[in-house]
């Protein structure tokens, strides 16, 4: 939005990792952040908006109403000649906080003027092109923006971020009071990212989550210090669940991985857990047959741990990504191309005991690869890629960031490959 101080235009740009910050409000309703699913949409959330042309010509021409650029978030306020509440949160988790919102009969300008401000038919076209961050601010315009706003087709691929700190309010005696979550329920979240929860926060999450039993389907805990039994509990309530990631979560162990997983997961990320090693992923190969993608980052896994996954997995999973695994070597790769033969998706980043060796043996096994990443691999060279120019006839994305034995003749081997769309050579010093 423009400051007539400075005269600077730019657009609100929201950081490029993604995520939107959500001001803490002092109605009990808590703050979040909201993270789009792919990096192309999160680059495009810097962008400036773009809004068709289906205003009607009497707000276009009209001199009287000032219209800043579009790309500002409140600019469609600015249009219906309202202003946001002083102090409102960027997202409304309850609908009677917009008691003391504008009606449209309180708008400005002529009757068609205010029918066209909250036509629901045009407001539904309309807000597709607005940004999570900006649409969180026209909800709070009015109570038919809102209406139209919370409707979960708007907010289809965006997971809410909730911190600790951001789940409960302080009373005026000294208690703390968990948030009301009614907001995201009308959205439809069935997606939540957890960031430093214990196991009494996540019990109170689904306790006051109306969706939390059946309608949750991605569940992600970040640096939380969640046990084995807050591990088996939300697994046992939250029966919905068939993505979960574990991610700095240092407090459960082995044993918490055996009594709490289900056979309903189809995708398990687990990184940065001290906890976990070999008899971690004998438990994850056991328990869930219908593994479908396995993203594993752990220091302590070795070669013994890729045999573990059975017939069953090997027709199901076509994702494995294993990075910074130090442990794993060309054995491991020979486990693991003899269980999962049907892999399209493999990363080795950070793998660096794998050798060229270890690279045939994928070339060879695996055919249906069309996206392998070497990256950080210090030991591949010009043969690794050799064997992937005559044998991985299917891949499309190749990384080889920091393999710095790389050279140009190694590159003259892939020119021959038709359906190669990505390659990847950052810091690769010999190219």
């Amino acid at each position: 939005m423009s400051n007539p101080r400075n005269g600077d235009t730019k657009p609100p740009c929201l950081p490029r990792n993604g995520l939107v910050k959500i001001p803490t409000q002092p109605n009990g309703l808590g703050s979040a952040s909201i993270t789009k699913g792919t990096p192309a949409v999160k680059n495009r959330l810097c962008q400036p908006s773009s809004v068709p042309a289906i205003l009607s010509p009497v707000l276009a021409h009209r001199s009287d109403l000032p219209i800043p650029s579009l790309a500002s978030p409140l600019s469609l306020a600015t249009l219906a000649g309202v202003a946001s509440p002083p102090g409102a949160s960027l997202v409304g988790l309850n609908t009677s906080e917009s008691s003391e919102q504008a009606s449209p009969e309180r708008l400005p300008g002529s009757p068609s003027e205010r029918q066209l401000a909250v036509d629901e038919k045009i407001l539904n076209r309309l807000f597709w092109y607005f940004s999570a961050c900006e649409k969180c601010v026209l909800a709070q315009v009015c109570k038919t923006w809102r209406r139209v706003l919370y409707q979960p087709k708007f907010w289809v691929g965006l997971t809410p971020v909730l911190h600790t700190k951001e789940l409960y309010n302080v009373l005026p005696g000294g208690e703390k009071e968990f948030v009301s979550l009614q907001g995201f329920a009308v959205r439809g979240f069935d997606g939540f990212c957890l960031v430093g929860v214990s196991d009494l926060d996540i019990c109170e999450f689904i306790d006051n989550y109306p969706l939390s039993k059946k309608g949750v389907k991605s569940i992600s805990l970040k640096r939380s210090t969640i046990t084995d039994a807050g591990l088996e509990v939300m697994l046992e309530q939250m029966q919905g669940v068939v993505r979960l990631e574990l991610s700095g979560c240092n407090d459960f162990t082995e044993a918490g991985l055996w009594s709490s997983l289900n056979a309903r997961i189809t995708a398990l990320s687990v990184s940065d857990c001290i906890n976990v090693a070999d008899d971690a992923i004998a438990a994850i190969s056991q328990l869930l047959p219908n593994l479908t993608e396995l993203n594993l980052q752990a220091y302590h896994v070795t070669d013994t741990a890729l045999a573990y996954f059975t017939a069953k997995q090997g027709y199901t999973t076509h994702t494995l990504r294993l990075n910074s695994c130090w442990e794993i070597t060309n054995h491991g790769v020979v486990n693991m191309v003899h269980s999962l033969p049907n892999l399209s998706v493999l990363s080795l980043s950070g793998c660096s005991k794998v050798t060229d060796d270890g690279v045939e043996l994928v070339a060879e096994n695996l055919r249906k690869l069309r996206s392998l990443d070497l990256s950080w691999c210090p030991r591949i060279t010009d043969m690794a890629l050799e064997y992937i120019a005559c044998d991985l006839h299917k891949l499309e994305e190749l990384v080889l960031d920091r393999c710095v034995r790389i050279t140009d003749t190694g590159l003259s081997y892939l020119s021959t490959m038709s359906s190669l769309r990505s390659l990847y050579l950052r810091w690769c010093c010999q190219v």
